[in-house]
């Protein structure tokens, strides 16, 4: 399988948008917020409707919701959606993108940007014959 990399869009809260989303009721003790100012597309980089970030935990716990920044190039909004939480394996970590999101799970394709380039490298390399174990052996061969 081809690796996919994550939409490179990024945008900033606009300060309605912030008040907005500080008065969303949350029944958790405490509300994570994003950490970044700066929000980049939480999107694999496949054709999408509008763009989505992290801006919050969400106002539900059954399920459990996100409140995320959604913007296009001509406006912004908040939609606290039920997160995807599909995940590779049962003991695996989840998807923390929206329900029924498109492209594939954020545990599906490659971020940030400088892994990105070196999957990209590595594949190229593969391809062309000349990629070698970057990992030593383990455990070590018996002397």
């Amino acid at each position: 399988m081809t690796p996919g990399y994550r939409c490179t869009a990024t945008t900033e809260a606009s300060d309605e948008t912030r008040t907005l989303a500080e008065k969303i009721s949350s029944p958790r003790a405490s509300i994570e917020w994003a950490s970044d100012t700066v929000l980049q597309c939480l999107l694999e980089d496949v054709a999408h409707d509008f763009h989505a970030a992290f801006l919050r935990s969400g106002s539900r716990t059954d399920p459990d919701s996100d409140v995320f920044l959604c913007w296009t190039d001509e406006r912004q909004g908040l939609a606290d959606l039920d997160c995807c939480l599909k995940s590779r394996t049962p003991l695996s970590g989840v998807c923390t993108i929206f329900t029924h999101h498109p492209g594939r799970c954020d545990w599906e394709y490659i971020d940030p940007p400088h892994l990105a380039a070196q999957a990209q490298g590595d594949q190229l390399l593969a391809e062309m014959g000349l990629l070698r174990n970057r990992l030593p052996e383990w455990p070590p061969p018996s002397p």
